[in-house]
């Protein structure tokens, strides 16, 4: 009985530690139907200095997916609209891996990878989405695979308006 519940026991601690957090289209549902203006601060790729452009976006549901209009006043050529579905019994957030998600005191924080490139170099892609009722920012970590050198590559800092 003892070894029966050592067992029990050691594979609960095991698929405990290797639990992966989850979302659901449900955790998202406070930013249906809003418009939020803000900042995009970017390292430019040549003169690695900071560069800051105004940008403004609305979030949508509609059935399964999030859709994000993005415009950059300055740059109407940039401007971008996308979607974004949970996958994978709530692992992924379109193509970027879950790697964890907390809610506490009003704060949601996603945190998201995926592999590609940076600058021509093989990379790991962090994403940071934080979200209150007034703020989100999203932040892109980069890791280059061949030094490990991380940076903070852009980041995104917007306020409610409606």
């Amino acid at each position: 009985m003892k070894t029966l519940f050592t067992t029990l026991s050691i594979l609960l601690m095991a698929f405990t530690t290797n639990a992966q957090n989850t979302i659901q289209l449900s955790d998202f549902e406070s930013i249906d139907n809003t418009s939020w203006k803000g900042t995009l601060t970017y390292t430019d790729y040549q003169s690695g200095d900071l560069e800051t452009i105004d940008v403004s976006m609305q979030f949508k549901i509609e059935r399964d997916k999030i859709i994000t209009n993005i415009q950059y006043p300055y740059e109407p050529n940039k401007n971008y609209k996308g979607s974004v579905k949970i996958k994978k019994n709530g692992t992924y957030f379109g193509n970027e891996k879950v790697e964890s998600f907390t809610e506490d005191n009003g704060e949601k924080v996603l945190v998201t990878s995926y592999r590609g490139k940076d600058n021509g170099r093989k990379a790991n892609m962090y994403m940071t989405h934080t979200l209150t009722d007034t703020t989100y920012t999203v932040s892109k970590e980069v890791v280059y695979m061949d030094t490990k050198e991380r940076l903070v590559r852009n980041t995104y800092n917007y306020k409610k308006i409606k």
